[in-house]
Formats: C-alpha cells, sequence, structure tokens
C-alpha cells in the first residue's frame, strides 16, 4: 500500500506548500498594520501632550491653592497675636497688610495676599485668602469664617477625660487635648459631638473609632479623633485671686472639728452639723466646703479662688438642700471632688445651636432632649430644677450644683450626683467615678463674658473655595 506524504512540503491543490498563504494576502495584512499604526500613534502622542499639559496646569492650580489655604493659616495667627488685633477685626476697622494691600513672598513658588472682614454674623471674622502661582498667573482663593469662644463646651480637658457610669453632657461638644474614653451607661449616649486631638473610644457599643490616629478619623455625626481642638484660654489669675481676697471668697474652707465631729454651720437659719452622715469622715482633715447652697453670696456671681485643692461635700440623708449651689467663677489650682448633691433650681439659657449636638437622633419631634423644640431648632431657655425632657430624669432632678466657669488645674473626679451648668476646664484628667448611680448632667452655657482672658482662642465656623476677586493686586 503506498505511503501517502502529509507535511508541509506536499504541494496543495494550486501550488502553494501545506498551510503557506499567498504573498499578496501578507502585503495587504502588513498594510492595514501599517495604516493602524498611521492613525493610532498620532493620537496617543497628541493625548500624551495634553496629559502633560493638563498634569502641569492641575500642579500650577494646586499650588496657587496651597499657597490660599497657608494664607488662611497666616491670617489665623495674625489675629491670635493679640485681643486688640481681634477686636478691631471684628469691629471692621481695616488693618495695613490684611486688605489685599500687601503681597506676601514668603513661601516658595507663589505669592499672596489676605483680606479680613467683620461677619456674616456679630462676634465673627471672615478671612479670604488669594494664592497666585508665581509662574502662570494660576489664582484659587479660599475663604474662612472665625470667631472668638475661649469656652466653646460645657467640658475642655488638657489631658484626658474618662467618661463612665450616667455621666451626659448637653448643649455643646465635649474637647480634649487628650483621649476621650467612654464606659457603662454613658457610653450609649450619642450625644454631644466628642473632640479629641488624640482618639474618642468607648469600652462597650459603639466603638466609636478603632483605627487610633489612623484614618477614618470621624463618623462626621458624633465623634471626631485627630481633631484640630482650640488652643485653652489663658487665663488672668491675678486679677481674679485679688477679686476673690477682696470679696472673702479666697481660699474658703467649712473643715474645722475633729474626724466624725465636724463643725455646725448655719447659712441663712439652715444650721445643719458636718457629720459623718455628711461625707465629713469620707475626707476627714482634707481641705473642703460644705453646704454651699446656703452660703449668702452662694449666687452673688462672685469669684471663689483656692490655691490648692478642693473637696465640695454637702448633706445628703436630710431635707433643706444642704448640698452644693454655687453662681460664679470657681478656680481650683489643685485637684476638684464634688462629693454632694445639687439643690440650685433656676432658669437659664439654651444655646442656639444646641440642637447641632443631636445629629444622630434629631428628629421632628419635640421634647428629644432638653429644650428640643423640633427639627434642628431648640428653645431659648430651661427651667433647671423643674422642667425634663422625654427619657430624661425627673424634673426636680435638672436642678445644678455649681453654675458659671469652673477651672480645675490639677484633676477633677465627680463620686456623686451633682449637675453642672456652664464651662468646667480641666487641666488634667476627668473620671466620672462609678459611684454615680443617677444621671450627672452638664449643660453648656456661654460664661466667658466678663471673664479675664489674656488671648484670642479662634473657633473656625467654616472654611471653603471662593472665586478670586477683581481686585489688582499690587
Amino acid at each position: 500500500m503506498p505511503i501517502r506524504r502529509t507535511g508541509p512540503d506536499v504541494p496543495s491543490a494550486r501550488g502553494f506548500p501545506s498551510g503557506a498563504r499567498p504573498a499578496g494576502q501578507v502585503l495587504v495584512g502588513a498594510i492595514l498594520v501599517v495604516s493602524v499604526l498611521l492613525l493610532v500613534v498620532p493620537l496617543m502622542v497628541q493625548w500624551s501632550g495634553q496629559e502633560a499639559r493638563w498634569s502641569v496646569k492641575q500642579q500650577k492650580s494646586t499650588v496657587a491653592f496651597n499657597l490660599a489655604d497657608a494664607a488662611i493659616d497666616r491670617g489665623m495667627w495674625k489675629l491670635k497675636s493679640s485681643t486688640s488685633c481681634w477686636s478691631q477685626a471684628v469691629a471692621g476697622t481695616v488693618q495695613a497688610g490684611y486688605n489685599f494691600d500687601t503681597v506676601y513672598t514668603d513661601i516658595e513658588g507663589g505669592l499672596y495676599r489676605i483680606r479680613f472682614a467683620t461677619g456674616p454674623s456679630a462676634g465673627q471674622v471672615t478671612v479670604t485668602a488669594e494664592g497666585r502661582d508665581r509662574l502662570t498667573r494660576q489664582t484659587r482663593a479660599v475663604r474662612a469664617v472665625f470667631e472668638n469662644k475661649s469656652l466653646p463646651g460645657p467640658m475642655l480637658s488638657g489631658g484626658a477625660i474618662n467618661i463612665g457610669a450616667q455621666f451626659e453632657a448637653h448643649w455643646g461638644p465635649i474637647l480634649s487635648h487628650g483621649n476621650i474614653t467612654m464606659a457603662g451607661a454613658a457610653a450609649a449616649d450619642r450625644f454631644p459631638r466628642k473632640l479629641s486631638k488624640q482618639v474618642v473610644s468607648s469600652s462597650v457599643a459603639p466603638a466609636r473609632d478603632v483605627n487610633g490616629m489612623s484614618p477614618p478619623n470621624t463618623d462626621t455625626l458624633e465623634w471626631w479623633s485627630d481633631y484640630p481642638v482650640p488652643d485653652l484660654p489663658l487665663l488672668d489669675f491675678v486679677t481674679m485671686r485679688a477679686s476673690a481676697t477682696s470679696n472673702g471668697t479666697l481660699n474658703y474652707y467649712t473643715t474645722a472639728g475633729a474626724s466624725g465631729a465636724g463643725k455646725c454651720i448655719g447659712w441663712g437659719g439652715h444650721a445643719r452639723c458636718e457629720a459623718a452622715a455628711n461625707n465629713w469622715a469620707a475626707h476627714s482633715g482634707q481641705p473642703h466646703f460644705y453646704d454651699s447652697n446656703h452660703h449668702a453670696l452662694s449666687k452673688s456671681n462672685r469669684i471663689w479662688y483656692y490655691d490648692n485643692n478642693l473637696i465640695l461635700t454637702g448633706n445628703l440623708s436630710t431635707g433643706g438642700d444642704h448640698r452644693l449651689g454655687l453662681y460664679g467663677t470657681m478656680i481650683v489650682r489643685g485637684n476638684l471632688t464634688i462629693a454632694s448633691g445639687d439643690g440650685y433650681s433656676y432658669t437659664g439659657p439654651i444655646p442656639a445651636t444646641a440642637w447641632r449636638e443631636y445629629a444622630f437622633s434629631d428628629t421632628a419631634a419635640n421634647n428629644q432632649y432638653p429644650g428640643d423644640a423640633g427639627f434642628r431648632t431648640n428653645a431659648a431657655t430651661f427651667n433647671h430644677g423643674s422642667q425634663t425632657w422625654t427619657g430624661g430624669p425627673p424634673a426636680a432632678n435638672t436642678d445644678v450644683g455649681l453654675r458659671g466657669f469652673i477651672y480645675v488645674g490639677g484633676n477633677f473626679a465627680l463620686n456623686n450626683i451633682a449637675d453642672m451648668a456652664g464651662t468646667i476646664w480641666v487641666v488634667g484628667n476627668t473620671t466620672v467615678g462609678a459611684a454615680v448611680t443617677e444621671r450627672a448632667l452638664v449643660f453648656y452655657e456661654d460664661v466667658s463674658a466678663g471673664l479675664p482672658i489674656l488671648n484670642v482662642v479662634l473657633n473656625r465656623l467654616s472654611w471653603d473655595e471662593t472665586p478670586p476677586s477683581a481686585v489688582a493686586w499690587p
């Protein structure tokens, strides 16, 4: 039987080797490839050039934007440089160098200029900054609004804040330069805002920040870690101590008597003895102030100044509100411990923007929080000691023990049921003890008016890009 050859050398029926293409077909394919390349390559070159130009333009635009942003910082530091500078800006007084009349060149890559303007609301200043790329003249502008609010919330701390038990703060944010740590029943509250330069965390659900200082650093509603918490106010302690000296409220204590015996005192006919049942035994020999609610100057808005530690005590076992009840300024250069309840009832103001602290749960319903008047609105006043809210404590329990500004140079310990209104600023650490079995409330009131504050503490209310002005550059 003959062997049939089927390899590539066997001629086909048309005379070409098996599997080979005619030369004409190869030529046509080559022409098509070249034609496609002739079309595509110029487009690729064009696209590459456009991309390069876009990148350069974006880079120039970014330079201008960064210059404008840096200029905002310069404007902010100028406003903070002195109380007179801030006062002039609030009043609308033109300040040389900050009315688009000076071009600054201290940042490499371009130029910038700054303008101050009063408003948009009373007590606010708008800073507008424009940056320009030196080579391309590309210009970008940024605008920010600031207010000088030395005491922006109910609780400030230069250290850590450890919130436990049934602690609640209302109407303003908690601000800390250290960590804010929540536990117990307090951790269930999704109000107010918690702002920390470090980390906001909770030992129970919801956990808040689980990434530490790494992003994301906020839930955009309740907590912010790695937040630019404002500087703390610089207080004129010399002036305040002199005021307390003249009023007889300097280092005022009620500590006489042997341990267990206490001291009998009578504020306005409300004589009570500070015995073991009134917290004397627990603080034997330590400097403390008993039954401040009935002191003759307790509601006179005076300055109470203490060079060292202070413990505030009261009679928790009998009636008559022989507890805490001070309205004014309390300066404690050492540690402050609250070991008593409260007994001060009054009608006080609610900040107009208190509703911002309840973004997590605020609805059109009324009375969801103290003073709630519906969605994103609140009442102007609150009756402490006779008013409450849905889910809140009995109305009688909303009275306070301290109202005004409280400064603690050391650590602050809240070891009993005593509500506060105003702002408490703690240089050290703040601890709410587990023994606080009822709600311990802090209501925010802006009590900065009249305080001898030596510096300007700016809060940035807004920041946004704006079109460059038509004002010619000098």
